[in-house]
């Protein structure tokens, strides 16, 4: 009786009862496309759903992942891996692979406060948590199917591991070098550059912090953890002449610039980006708010950085190494930088204002003032008055790209054909059908128990919108004038077209 009487008291403390409100409203803010089917449903999400439903129902397990920007580069197999058994529990159903996706979204607010709690307590905690409940990029990330999007949230597992290994205790420290490899090397896995300056990063932050500490026994746990994920990889580039090893080496020596001014402007370029970035994570992209959040970092940790305890300073030292390894190692490079090289990058924003306003909370003894700004940067964020009016306002419709959209083609098609057999012919500005490839697998039998025909005099040509290159489309159904008499022609929703064909 006393162990559970212990328990409900745990649940029920005030800091708690915070912690829960702001779970809710993150979770509130991350569902709600979810639950209407509003999210998007690219042709990258298709072609994965396509591997996931070739791994749980044909049980071919793939080396690697999908291609990237990179050519020559892939992403690993470990997003699939990570993926089938939710596949399998869903049934294949991509409404439910999105709300794994906000689980994760809501996971990283729980995991974040039990960071802010082992550094400073509570209050630190519902700092970090209500920042990435939310911060507009956090639940951009948790509310759209891709691999990179689940970064932050073994971001702020690294640092929970890194909380432990900074500990100036004797125990054995093993595991935590072993999770260590195996989670920096994961992120790697689910997206290359980003994760290749991560663990630049935290390897220096290790051995600045840690020095003399590491034993051949960490170092040979933390290869270990390297090597679990790297198998797949590492398999697979025996078997093709190093391909990515090489295309890899290539990308990073020939973006390098010998020109001064070239260099000059590639780093104004970066700090642009970084800002941009930093806006978004802490100031709803307002850059006068942003400025202010900044210099407010900047002179917190300048003033108060030596009177505080040796954890805190690990992980703000931590935080500046990992920010300058991404800012110099993205410069020294012309090539363009997409925004999931720096996908996880918000962890160490938000960690150090929550750092900033916890320091200021210690010097004034009290922690109105940062819980005030803290307040006013949550309700910015938040903009609660827009939010209630959008409530208010009929479901937004989307484009082309909008799960719920494609799904209404699908059901237009089965019912337009009446239990006739029918074929499919897709335009869309990607190239690539996945999406209704895998719709028209796994929702027309499911729905309608039947599948589409190669072998019809039935046909529904459905094109999507090409706003940027509307020529292409006038030309791609000039090619196929003769491919059967245009009987109807429908708008469905998103600007999708299905014309009804009969050869």
């Amino acid at each position: 009786m006393r162990f559970k009487s212990f328990k409900l008291s745990f649940f029920f403390k005030k800091e708690l009862l915070v912690l829960y409100v702001i779970i809710l409203v993150g979770a509130f803010l991350r569902l709600q496309g979810v639950i209407t089917n509003s999210f998007a449903f690219t042709y990258d999400v298709g072609r994965d759903m396509l591997a996931l439903w070739n791994i749980a129902y044909l049980h071919k397990v793939s080396l690697i992942g999908a291609t990237t920007g990179l050519p020559g580069v892939f992403y690993g197999p470990w997003w699939y891996y990570l993926l089938t058994p939710f596949f399998i529990v869903v049934s294949g159903n991509p409404q439910g692979i999105a709300f794994a996706m906000s689980l994760v979204g809501i996971l990283s607010i729980i995991l974040v406060f039990i960071l802010g709690k082992k550094l400073g307590g509570n209050f630190l905690g519902i700092c970090l948590s209500s920042i990435v409940s939310v911060s507009g990029i956090f639940i951009f990330l948790s509310s759209q199917i891709w691999n990179p999007n689940v970064v932050p949230l073994f971001v702020i597992l690294v640092l929970l591991i890194l909380f432990k290994i900074y500990l100036p205790d004797k125990k054995n420290k093993s595991k935590y070098y072993f999770l260590l490899g195996f989670i920096l090397v994961l992120i790697v896995d689910l997206e290359i550059v980003y994760g290749l300056l991560l663990s630049i990063g935290i390897i220096l932050s290790v051995i600045f912090t840690v020095k003399r500490k590491i034993s051949i026994k960490f170092i040979s746990y933390f290869v270990f953890g390297v090597l679990i994920i790297l198998f797949p990889r590492i398999f697979f580039e025996i078997r093709h002449q190093f391909l990515m090893t090489k295309s890899i080496i290539s990308f990073f020596s020939n973006g390098n610039s010998s020109e001064v001014s070239a260099i000059s402007n590639v780093f104004t370029n970066r700090f642009n980006i970084f800002f941009d970035q930093f806006n978004f994570t802490l100031a709803a992209e307002n850059k006068f708010i942003g400025l202010f959040i900044l210099l407010f970092i900047s002179f917190t940790l300048l003033f108060l950085y030596k009177k505080t305890n040796a954890s805190i300073k690990n992980f703000i030292n931590t935080s500046l190494i990992v920010l300058s390894v991404f800012l110099l190692g993205t410069i020294f490079f012309s090539h363009d930088i997409w925004p999931h090289y720096l996908v996880g990058i918000p962890v160490f924003y938000i960690l150090l204002f929550g750092i900033s306003l916890y320091l200021l909370s210690k010097k004034l003894s009290n922690n109105l003032v940062s819980a005030l700004i803290l307040l006013i940067i949550v309700l910015v964020s938040l903009n609660p008055v827009n939010l209630i009016k959008s409530l208010n306002k009929p479901l937004w419709e989307g484009d082309a790209a909008v799960y719920r959209n494609q799904l209404a083609v699908i059901d237009y098609v089965y019912g337009d054909a009446n239990g006739r057999k029918f074929k499919y012919v897709v335009y869309t500005p990607p190239v690539h059908d996945y999406t209704y490839r895998y719709l028209f697998k796994w929702y027309g039998p499911k729905e309608y128990k039947s599948s589409p025909s190669t072998d019809s005099n039935l046909a529904y040509f459905i094109l999507e919108p090409d706003f940027q290159n509307p020529q292409r489309l006038k030309d791609w159904l000039k090619e196929r004038k003769g491919d059967g008499k245009i009987v109807k022609s429908q708008e469905v929703k998103g600007g999708i077209i299905v014309q009804t064909r009969i050869n």
